[in-house]
């Protein structure tokens, strides 16, 4: 029996110093991480860098290629005509934000001129109108670079994509259309 006791004084004491160890591993590796405030980049700042960007771009269009069949041509036709599109969507989409948060406000004041109110609201939809438009345009250009099945593809592809971009950000202005 005294085998016994001992066997299980060994496993216990055995126990004690693997969990000793796998705490010490873990306080070296918590130790190594960047020290800095828990919760997200601050205001303007994101978690990619412009070459993450780029990289991530290089990867997708590099798959959209092979899954639809795209040639070279196409490539370069498509990107051009989706980074004008984006380019010349920057200010309306800033716009769009801007004139969202002057409704808010106006709607938040406990007097305002419904006058005021009906202004900012018929901006906004003339600024959504206008993207709306932009992106149908884009749409149709797009179509116009791919066969039949290419665009059928690319839809899929593309399908769940509206979740990024500027809608999580408040601007209600998703990929949904592309």
């Amino acid at each position: 029996m005294l085998k016994h006791e001992w066997g299980n004084t060994t496993r216990t004491w055995m126990m004690a110093g693997v969990m000793l160890l796998g705490v010490a591993t873990a306080g070296v590796a918590l130790a190594q991480q960047p020290v800095g405030p828990p919760g997200p980049p601050p205001r303007g700042q994101g978690l990619l860098t412009p070459d993450d960007r780029a990289a991530m771009s290089q990867i997708f269009w590099h798959r959209a290629q092979e899954r639809l069949g795209l040639t070279d041509q196409q490539v370069t036709d498509i990107r051009g005509l989706l980074e004008a599109q984006r380019t010349a969507a920057r200010g309306d989409v800033q716009s769009l934000i801007a004139a969202r948060k002057q409704l808010r406000s106006l709607l938040d004041q406990p007097t305002t001129d419904p006058a005021a109110i009906q202004t900012a609201a018929t901006q906004i939809k003339a600024t959504q109108a206008k993207l709306f438009d932009s992106r149908l345009q884009t749409q149709i250009a797009v179509r116009a670079k791919l066969t039949p099945e290419q665009w059928q593809q690319w839809r899929t592809l593309r399908q769940g994509m509206g979740q990024r971009g500027w809608r999580r950000h408040g601007g209600g202005f998703g990929g949904s259309m592309m």
